[in-house]
């Protein structure tokens, strides 16, 4: 499974060509997106027009074990000087506990080093 970051899936809907080729390489039944990305698409003032395209992904929950990744990535972070939002740290912690690809434009994750997370550019 690919976990579609927030920003991917509503480029995608917008049908940015760049974003749109990465997304069409997988498989439909592959694609994926965390709680935490629902919570941000539902608050968007155009909710309507996303709560169809959206309504067939897999959406992962919070477990201990990605509050506790999360966590660390956090800690790991701040280490270094660098901050991410609360948000951006559970979705990470979620692909991590269950050991899916993030699928990302945020820049942001790229502090992470993590093999877990693919950078669009």
């Amino acid at each position: 499974m690919v976990v579609l970051d927030t920003n991917v899936i509503i480029d995608y809907l917008l049908g940015k060509s760049d974003v749109v080729q990465v997304i069409d390489t997988f498989p439909t039944n592959e694609l994926c997106m965390t709680f935490v990305n629902e919570f941000e698409l539902l608050k968007h003032k155009n909710r309507k027009e996303l709560e169809e395209p959206i309504e067939n992904l897999t959406i992962y929950q919070s477990s201990e074990i990605a509050v506790r990744e999360a966590a660390n990535a956090y800690i790991r972070l701040i280490s270094t000087g660098k901050v991410m939002s609360d948000n951006d740290l559970m979705i990470y912690g979620v692909c991590i506990a269950n050991s899916e690809m993030l699928l990302t434009q945020d820049k942001a994750f790229e502090n992470l080093h993590s093999e877990f997370v693919r950078i669009l550019k």
